[in-house]
């Protein structure tokens, strides 16, 4: 992790076991900090969260230990957005069967209302023997609603969670085949909304290599003119020891029925990938596409390898994250955001940035940017204003920032933050 340094004294007060609330000092006013509270426990906060959901003045927050570390257990906080004070705790206990607790998906719950569904990001390779359930949590009440065990087929699951109405949606990736389960937000009952078979379900020219699947991402859910729900899925099919193969694949929900898929490109790798206004973009390897929403038409294609002075270039070209807003399409390399016009494919700008998980809130964004909290403007790139936790302080989490009514949240490595949104 990137953390500031503490003083020895100072670090032994900081992991002091409470939740304390610190409102309006000066310091704070000045900073734009409109309240902090220590949630951290007996340990530094080890995992991302669960995307800080908002309902009826409660902000969701966590505190999970390090990884390694089991000392203790992880808290799911409910906090009053306009205090910070605790209003609710859920602990390893409330989860039962489940026995761990860990909070390490950054694309990885769907909020309805005040229900949230949240999933163990399965990844047996690195943890064998770990948990595969999807949960449920009533934000207001602050109970958990219902728990359901994953299948044991898939090698990869939960890494996202998207959703529209009653339903949530989870990937899950095995050698052959890939699945995007669905679950009832209201009961947890499972099934499959979509399964694609490597060698059958691909273009001919993937399916006769043979593949397997290294995993995949998708969109938002989102409607074509007749009020179908449809999804768009990269997924990265693989020949061992060649590079990721990108392939689109658009999917009607509400019939059942494949709307198109395609070949992107044969030398990519992980294929970010995002929907606005009928149109998808995606990020492989060191290019960006843009293809229709609801036809098999490429729009554009362009490489971020731009030469121009701007980031370190070379390794640091690879495309990390994709977001799209007001007809602009944000590329995010390691060191860089590269925006393009989402109709034609012209560059606006290029700027250095970090690659950190980004949010658009109310037409800004929200990243962590070195150890601070960073105001951008999509629209022009231009840096409006950085947040720092103070010094002496620890740094702010590369978790993605939520944010509403003019509030920001986001933790840093022992407290939970509320910030006055740009403009506020």
């Amino acid at each position: 992790m990137n953390l500031k340094l503490i003083p020895v004294l100072l670090y032994v007060f900081l992991l002091s076991s409470c939740t304390s609330c610190c409102k309006d000092d000066d310091a704070t006013k000045e900073n734009g900090v409109i309240w902090k509270s220590r949630i951290c426990g007996n340990d530094l906060i080890g995992d991302v969260g669960l995307g800080y959901p908002i309902y009826n003045k409660t902000v969701v927050f966590h505190s999970t230990p390090v990884p390694g570390d089991d000392d203790e257990n992880s808290i799911i906080y409910g906090l009053d957005t306009e205090t910070g004070k605790e209003k609710w705790r859920l602990t390893n206990a409330d989860f039962a069967p489940k026995k761990d607790l860990r909070l390490n998906c950054t694309f990885g719950t769907y909020q309805k209302n005040n229900i949230l569904i949240a999933c163990d990001d399965v990844y047996t390779p690195m943890r064998p023997n770990g948990e595969r359930y999807i949960y449920s949590i009533d934000i207001e009440k602050g109970k958990v609603m219902w728990i359901t065990k994953l299948p044991n087929e898939y090698w990869s699951m939960g890494y996202i969670i998207k959703g529209a109405g009653k339903y949530a949606y989870v990937n899950a990736t095995s050698d052959n085949k890939i699945s995007l389960l669905r679950v009832d937000i209201e009961t947890g009952e499972l099934s499959s909304a979509i399964d694609i078979v490597s060698n059958v379900d691909l273009p001919q020219e993937i399916n006769a290599l043979n593949p397997e699947f290294a995993g995949f991402y998708f969109t938002d859910i989102y409607q074509n003119s007749d009020g179908d729900d449809l999804v768009a899925l990269s997924l990265m099919p693989y020949i061992p020891d060649k590079p990721y193969m990108t392939v689109l694949y658009v999917y009607n929900l509400s019939k059942k029925t494949k709307v198109y898929t395609t070949t992107v490109t044969l030398d990519g790798s992980n294929a970010w990938i995002y929907q606005l206004n009928g149109k998808i973009v995606i990020g492989s390897q060191k290019t960006a596409f843009c293809y229709d929403a609801f036809e098999n038409k490429k729009y554009w294609e362009k490489s971020v390898v731009l030469n121009d002075g701007v980031g370190s270039g070379s390794g640091n070209d690879e495309i990390l994250q994709v977001l799209a807003y007001d007809n602009l399409a944000l590329v995010y390399c390691v060191d860089r955001l590269v925006c393009f016009d989402i109709n034609t494919g012209a560059v606006k700008y290029n700027v250095l940035s970090s690659h950190t998980a980004a949010n658009i809130i109310d037409g800004i964004i929200y990243q962590r940017e070195g150890s601070d909290l960073q105001m951008r403007d999509p629209r022009t790139g231009k840096e409006l204003k950085r947040i720092s936790t103070g010094v002496n302080e620890q740094a702010f989490s590369s978790s993605r920032p939520n944010g509403a009514d003019g509030k920001i949240f986001i933790h840093s490595y022992t407290d939970a933050y509320c910030i006055k949104a740009w403009g506020k």
